[in-house]
């Protein structure tokens, strides 16, 4: 469909690219205001968790089997671990340890996604009379038992 004057394409050319210009520009705009929003939600040592995340303790006794708030669980196949710094791990690094955690668990209740919580996460998300068995390990090496 064809709406310029086929005798006039000069005009007609240089007016779909000066709004084309536009839908660039404020595209641009858009995305180096959204790119500047997520580093300073990094910087400030915060880690937004999706909905559904429950927080706990696990014990990675001999992965995939492990312990989770002191019952048996098993990790699902691709289970990603990711340490107090947001990097992702292995399990079999975590052998023996145990952490204070979030997580979620997949359609067959095997866990999906754990992270590793800092002491800073510990104090917000779990509750302060919460009761588990394990003396957790934070990621620089701190022991932390929650009573």
């Amino acid at each position: 469909m064809n709406r310029c004057d086929r005798t006039d394409n000069a005009t007609c050319f240089t007016v779909s690219a000066r709004k084309t210009g536009r839908r660039a520009a404020l595209l641009q705009l858009l995305a180096g205001a959204s790119a500047l929003a997520l580093p300073l939600a990094a910087h400030a040592g915060l880690r937004v968790f999706p909905m559904g995340t429950k927080f706990g303790a696990i014990d990675f006794a001999s992965p995939p089997q492990v312990a989770l708030n002191g019952q048996p669980a098993r990790l699902g196949p691709g289970t990603r671990i990711h340490d107090a710094k947001n990097r992702l791990i292995f399990a079999s690094k975590l052998r023996g340890q145990g952490f204070a955690c979030g997580y979620l668990r997949d359609g067959s209740s095997a866990i999906r996604e754990i992270w590793l919580l800092t002491p800073e996460e510990i104090q917000r998300h779990l509750p302060a009379g919460a009761q588990f068995e394990l003396k957790l390990q934070t990621e620089n090496g701190t022991r932390i038992q929650l009573k």
